[in-house]
């Protein structure tokens, strides 16, 4: 399990959620016979009788879901980072004894994960994960766009996951343990780079103000 001081601990399901489906790429993590295994995948969550799930599919040439099933596994989601410089620290004038740190915004799901082959479940999956994905970016593209013997190829080469999500944690380091005229200043350095990165980790930083 994560290390988190309390003040780093955001574990509402409600706010987590909304970002899982915003960042749905997820490193997720299986162990088999004292081997680790990785894998890189978007996963979409849903509920049902108040039980979470991710689901997702690897390639059938993927070694991870070659064996049984996975008693524990963890899909992590990296939603937001940046360096933190001693320079965006208003206190660091009258303090000198401070050092840098990275802040971040992540997601760690656990629980056991079963593998699916099952041609009508992978077939309805990659449905709802390229409607939902279409739909960000604007666009109408549909599987049915595509020639059915083509896509029945693409479904033999894959083969579907569902994590029964048993604890779902939050961190959000972002310089909690500072005072609020370092919040601002960190803020004032985080838009003055005018980075992707920086601009992704913005939004947080303000919601502490």
């Amino acid at each position: 399990m994560t290390y988190r001081p309390p003040y780093f601990r955001v574990d509402d399901p409600e706010r987590l959620l909304p970002l899982v489906a915003a960042y749905p790429l997820a490193t997720l993590v299986t162990t088999t016979n004292d081997t680790i295994a990785l894998t890189h995948l978007p996963l979409l969550s849903f509920q049902v009788d108040g039980a979470l799930y991710l689901q997702g599919h690897v390639a059938r040439k993927n070694d991870q879901w070659q064996g049984p099933a996975a008693a524990a596994a963890a899909a992590i989601f990296r939603i937001a980072d940046h360096y933190m410089s001693p320079t965006w620290y208003a206190t660091k004038a009258q303090n000198p004894r401070t050092v840098p740190t990275w802040d971040y915004v992540a997601i760690e799901a656990r629980g056991p994960v079963r593998w699916i082959e099952d041609r009508d479940w992978l077939a309805a999956f990659v449905r709802r994960l390229t409607d939902s994905q279409e739909a960000r970016v604007g666009r109408d593209w549909s599987v049915d766009d595509a020639p059915n013997d083509y896509l029945e190829s693409q479904y033999a080469a894959i083969v579907g996951l569902e994590m029964r999500v048993e604890s779902m944690i939050g961190t959000f380091k972002l310089n909690q343990n500072h005072p609020p005229e370092n919040i601002r200043s960190i803020i004032e350095g985080l838009e003055a780079q005018g980075t992707p990165q920086a601009q992704a980790l913005l939004p947080f930083m303000r919601d502490l103000l």
